[in-house]
């Protein structure tokens, strides 16, 4: 599926409104919760950058779906895949649980160049995650996506494979950015972020969108951003 790039007029109304209400989300969980140092100025400053930046980074992804028919295409799939059953209610927690430790992670910075650092972090991460599925285009088993959409899961999960051309698998992008997340947030969340990387790493092969080859490169490329970063 060819994905598309362009930004309607309905979409920059969409984020104008959004990054006011996430500002003032980030502002009140921040305040409320880990007495963040920051104005909601400072909030909507930063936010205002992070949707430029999250806008311009889906451009670059999108932009990769379309070129990387170059090289071969690879499937990493191994005995041990056969073994991990088909879990589709774990849609829910592969698409919702990372937004919102990322969400935490722009709630949790203490002041506006720290959160410049990490959004630095995140392009840095992207832009090694982009190389990979440029130059190593992987995918799962064509088996993997025809099941039936007889459950709210099962048409979510649908949804979510529409959005991609299923040839970014390896490194899981998911891992890499949750890895990167919940390393950040360990001194704010304690244990409880790894608990989160690990289910989003679970739930990745519950859904059937990667095989394990993908998960460990996954993670261990989010940590060495962090390393990087932080």
């Amino acid at each position: 599926m060819k994905a598309k790039s362009g930004i309607s007029p309905k979409y920059m109304l969409l984020i104008f409104l959004g990054t006011i209400a996430f500002s003032f989300i980030y502002y009140y969980f921040g305040k409320t919760f880990i007495n963040s140092p920051l104005t909601y100025y400072q909030y909507l400053v930063f936010t205002s950058v992070l949707a430029v930046v999250v806008t311009g980074s889906y451009q670059i992804f999108f932009w990769v779906q379309r070129n990387n028919y170059f090289f071969r295409t690879r499937c990493l799939k191994t005995r041990l895949d056969d073994y991990i059953p088909f879990w589709p209610q774990f849609i829910w927690i592969y698409s919702f649980s990372y937004y919102l430790l990322i969400g935490y992670v722009a709630v949790s910075i203490n002041s506006i160049e720290e959160g410049v650092n990490l959004i630095f972090g995140g392009l840095l991460l992207l832009l090694l995650q982009s190389i990979c599925f440029l130059l190593f285009p992987c995918t799962v088993p064509s088996s993997w996506r025809k099941y039936k959409a007889n459950s709210l899961s099962t048409k979510f999960l649908k949804f979510v494979q529409k959005l991609d051309n299923g040839r970014n698998c390896f490194p899981s992008m998911h891992c890499s950015v949750a890895t990167y997340a919940g390393l950040i947030l360990l001194p704010v969340m304690s244990y409880y972020s790894l608990i989160f990387i690990f289910l989003i790493a679970i739930s990745c092969l519950f859904v059937k969108q990667h095989q394990v080859a993908d998960i460990l490169p996954g993670i261990l490329l989010g940590w060495l951003v962090y390393t990087i970063i932080v």
